[in-house]
């Protein structure tokens, strides 16, 4: 659905990703139509990555109030005030059933505060089992530690450029989300947190698909035995799961 909000539809439940869903959100303007509210209506569960305005925001989330929340500690207050009843705290490691779908938690390389005095420091990934296996990792940095989260991955949603003219340090641009592919052994990636908000005077702004055609070309050469599927805002796609093979997070290789 843009940016990094998506709809997964796994294992007889739908999540929703880090729902931001206006047309204006501060500085930033939406450059492709918003989903309609229909498309996203009733989710079984909304994961939030981490505190940042563009992936925590109260106005979005109010339309989704009457469903569960999945937040990195600290968050949960944020959650309340918007009107959600039933918010669940995660930390590194720590597991949730949501029906028949277990959601894993896992620490990323990402400030997450929303302000400089947040109590609500951590970014986290969700590791999602249902028919498939899927790793969300919301806002991140490259870090060696993603390699200790490799095994059995169908799908990483994988985020590969901002909003601005630039990144800042815990982001990744198209090179190193294809490098996150490969340490991550995923089968198939598709690039999400692209070609959604702009700030004025990106550079991007006449060309919005550029960041998911640099990551294609990144990923064929540092990642080619994985697939990559560039998925558009509004866009769809179908995975068949496999088996799964391993359990997660594994400990490091040696």
């Amino acid at each position: 659905m843009g940016h990094a909000t998506v709809q997964l539809d796994t294992g007889g439940v739908r999540l929703l990703t880090d729902p931001v869903l206006r047309q204006r959100m501060m500085r930033l303007r939406r450059i492709v139509p918003p989903p309609a509210v229909e498309e996203f209506d009733r989710p079984d569960a909304v994961l939030i990555s981490h505190a940042h305005f563009d992936h925590l925001d109260l106005s979005s989330l109010r339309q989704l109030r009457s469903c569960p929340a999945l937040v990195p500690r600290g968050c949960g207050r944020l959650l309340r005030s918007a009107g959600f009843e039933e918010v669940t705290e995660m930390r590194s490691g720590e597991r949730v059933q949501v029906g028949e779908v277990e959601v894993t938690a896992a620490r990323m390389d990402h400030d997450g505060r929303r302000h400089p005095f947040s109590r609500a420091r951590e970014s986290l990934a969700y590791l999602v089992d249902g028919s498939a296996r899927t790793l969300f990792l919301g806002d991140t940095g490259l870090f060696e530690g993603m390699r200790q989260l490799a095994g059995g991955i169908d799908l990483a949603l994988l985020p590969i450029w901002g909003w601005g003219p630039r990144l800042g340090r815990g982001h990744m641009g198209p090179a190193e989300a294809a490098d996150a592919a490969a340490l991550l052994e995923a089968r198939v990636a598709i690039p999400i947190h692209w070609g959604t908000y702009a700030a004025r005077g990106v550079d991007w702004l006449e060309d919005p698909s550029l960041p998911a055609r640099r990551f294609e070309e990144e990923a064929a050469s540092r990642a080619p035995a994985v697939e990559v599927r560039v998925v558009p805002p509004g866009g769809a796609t179908e995975l068949r799961g496999r088996e799964p093979d391993a359990s997660w997070p594994r400990s490091p290789r040696r």
